[in-house]
């Protein structure tokens, strides 16, 4: 556990606690959570607008009405590297992210998968409910 962290976030504990129950997502990933974003959430629109802003919202390049692949954005390094690391642990779980990733790795790969299953983490009905009533 890194000290200053805890001590950072005392006055958020509630926050961090709430973000503690979504799967995967482990104390000190919360603890980066909340230090990352922050508790005034009226700066995101949406909760797309922070997925962006963490740099998992998926790309969007079109030509001539194709899509065609492109990457993520750049976003948030150290909140896109613990979403990410909390994807691959909700990945061990028996949830629906789990079985997300499974579905997903078998046909993308799995740091495709891991992606998307962060941005779930981020978006999903519940978690979203959880992050946004923790932090905002």
């Amino acid at each position: 556990m890194i000290p200053f962290l805890e001590e950072y976030c005392h006055p958020f504990n509630h926050a961090v606690e709430l973000l503690d129950t979504i799967p995967g997502v482990a104390r000190q990933a919360a603890l980066v959570i909340v230090c990352e974003i922050g508790i005034d959430m009226s700066r995101f629109k949406s909760a797309a607008h922070l997925a962006a802003w963490a740099g998992l919202a998926p790309g969007n390049f079109e030509s001539a009405g194709k899509r065609l692949s492109s990457g993520t954005r750049k976003g948030n390094r150290s909140l896109r590297t613990i979403l990410v690391q909390a994807a691959h642990a909700a990945a061990r779980t028996n949830t629906y992210l789990a079985a997300q990733f499974r579905r997903l790795s078998a046909r993308r790969g799995a740091k495709r998968a891991a992606i998307a299953v962060a941005h779930s983490i981020d978006l999903s009905g519940n978690s979203k409910a959880r992050l946004f009533k923790a932090l905002g």
